[in-house]
């Protein structure tokens, strides 16, 4: 099964929503879920830069070794 790839804009965009979400919610077990839901997309988010980083620093590295 195929995943679509999202990059770490994408899932600061999913952040940005639930964040909204979460100010117009009503009750705090709703907003707790969607808090959690947030800073789930924000650690992704963080993740998909850290992986995008190192594959850059591992591109230069083997340029160079050539």
């Amino acid at each position: 099964m195929d995943f679509p790839v999202m990059s770490a804009d994408d899932y600061l965009v999913r952040a940005g929503h639930y964040r909204r979400a979460k100010e117009t919610a009503d009750d705090t077990f709703t907003r707790y879920f969607l808090e959690r839901m947030e800073h789930g997309y924000r650690v992704l988010a963080a993740s998909e830069a850290a992986i995008a980083a190192s594959q850059e620093v591992e591109k230069k590295l083997n340029n160079r070794r050539d």
